[in-house]
C-alpha cells in the first residue's frame, strides 16, 4: 500500500499580506533569500555530494522536514497562499549541474493548465551560493498566466525581464506551477545544486493570510507593468486574470465579474495609463 501523503501541522501561520498575496499573483514568484541556515544547507549539500545519492529519499527525512519543507519563512508563505494543511511533497528532484553546461530552452513544465487558481506551488531551493558564472535558473515573472504550447516557449531567447536567481545560499523560490523559466548557460567548474518540489492544496480558497480589513478590492491595482514579450496591448490583457487569480484565493470566484471595455478592473489603475488602452 503507498504511503499516505503528509500534510502541514495545524499550527502554521500564514505570513503574507493582502499586497503580497496580489504581487504573487501578478508574477508567479516570491524570493526568500538566504532564509535556511548556514548549517542545514552545509548538511544538503554533503548529503547530495555522497556516491549514488537519491534526494527523493530527503522527503522522508525528518531533518530535512523540518529544517527546509516547514521552516516558518517557508512555510508561512505556502500556508497563506494554499490554506491550512497543505499537502507535504512526496518527491523530489535535483537539477545538479557540474562543470560548464549549454544552456537549456524555455520550458514549462508538464500538467501546466495556466488556471487562474493555485492548487500547488513549486518550489526551488539553492543549498549553495549561486552566482551569474553558476547557470542559475531564470524565471519569466508574469508567465504564469499566459497560455502557451510547450513547443512554442521553446523558441524564445533572452526574453527583457527575465529574472536570474542568483542569490545567497539558502535562497528559496516560491513559484506558480505553469511559470516559464529556465536555465541560462554554465560557465565556472563548481557543482550546483537546485532541490525542487511541490506542495498542494487540500482545502479550498480562502482569505486567512495576514488580511488587512481596509484593503480595496476595487481600487487595488491589478496590472503587472513588465508585460515585457508581449508589449503593451497585452499588458492589459494580464489585468483580468490577475484579479480573477486574486479573487479565486480570497475565497471570492462567485463574486469576480468584468465590468467590459475600460471598467473595472481596468478602473482600478493609473488613469493616464489607461488612456492608453489600445
Amino acid at each position: 500500500m503507498a504511503e499516505e501523503a503528509r500534510r502541514a501541522p495545524n499550527d502554521i501561520r500564514p505570513s503574507l499580506t493582502d499586497e503580497e498575496v496580489l504581487e504573487f499573483c501578478k508574477t508567479g514568484i516570491l524570493r526568500l533569500e538566504g532564509v535556511i541556515p548556514e548549517s542545514t544547507n552545509r548538511w544538503v549539500f554533503d548529503y547530495l555530494d555522497r556516491e549514488n545519492t537519491d534526494p527523493h529519499d530527503l522527503v522522508r527525512d525528518e531533518y530535512f522536514f523540518d529544517e527546509v519543507l516547514l521552516h516558518p519563512a517557508v512555510a508561512g508563505v505556502i500556508r497563506s497562499l494554499l490554506g491550512a494543511q497543505f499537502q507535504l511533497p512526496d518527491w523530489m528532484a535535483n537539477h545538479r549541474l557540474v562543470g560548464p553546461v549549454e544552456a537549456s530552452y524555455w520550458h514549462i513544465d508538464a500538467g501546466s493548465n495556466f488556471e487562474r487558481a493555485c492548487n500547488l506551488l513549486q518550489v526551488f531551493y539553492i543549498p549553495q551560493a549561486n552566482t551569474p558564472e553558476m547557470g542559475p535558473t531564470l524565471f519569466l515573472p508574469g508567465s504564469h498566466l499566459v497560455p502557451i504550447a510547450r513547443e512554442d516557449v521553446e523558441r524564445f531567447g533572452s526574453l527583457a525581464g527575465q529574472q536570474m536567481t542568483a542569490a545567497p545560499a539558502g535562497s528559496v523560490f516560491v513559484t506558480a506551477y505553469s511559470i516559464w523559466h529556465r536555465q541560462p548557460p554554465k560557465a565556472d567548474r563548481s557543482t550546483r545544486n537546485l532541490l525542487k518540489w511541490v506542495y498542494w492544496r487540500t482545502e479550498q480558497p480562502e482569505r486567512d493570510w495576514v488580511a488587512d480589513p481596509n484593503f480595496d478590492f476595487g481600487g487595488a491595482d491589478y496590472t503587472h507593468s513588465s508585460d515585457y514579450f508581449h508589449g503593451p496591448a497585452r499588458m492589459w490583457q494580464s489585468v483580468p486574470r490577475v484579479a480573477e487569480m486574486f479573487y479565486w484565493l480570497c475565497g471570492k470566484a462567485d463574486e469576480f465579474h468584468m465590468v467590459g471595455g475600460a471598467g473595472w478592473p481596468y478602473s482600478s489603475t493609473d488613469p493616464g495609463f489607461r488612456a492608453d488602452l489600445p
